[in-house]
């Protein structure tokens, strides 16, 4: 084998490596902002629901209260 074609061999197979290299970690930040993307809207999610049983109480307060304590305060 030629001293050339060996240098080109060592070159791509770095070459290679680097970009190998390149995706996993694209790949693994990608995957991070989307996991993070999503706790925050279930987040979101969470706050919306407890807001909206805030305001059904205010609106309603004997329709959010349990059967068993509605028996309870008669």
């Amino acid at each position: 084998m030629s001293r050339g074609r060996f240098i080109y061999c060592v070159f791509f197979v770095t070459g290679m490596l680097i970009f190998t290299v390149h995706l996993r970690t694209s790949s693994t930040r990608l995957f991070n902002q989307y996991r993070s993307a999503v706790v925050e809207q279930n987040q979101i999610t969470q706050q919306l629901r407890q807001k909206q049983l805030y305001f059904e109480s205010l609106i309603s307060p004997a329709g959010l209260t349990p059967p068993s304590e509605s028996a309870h305060q008669d």
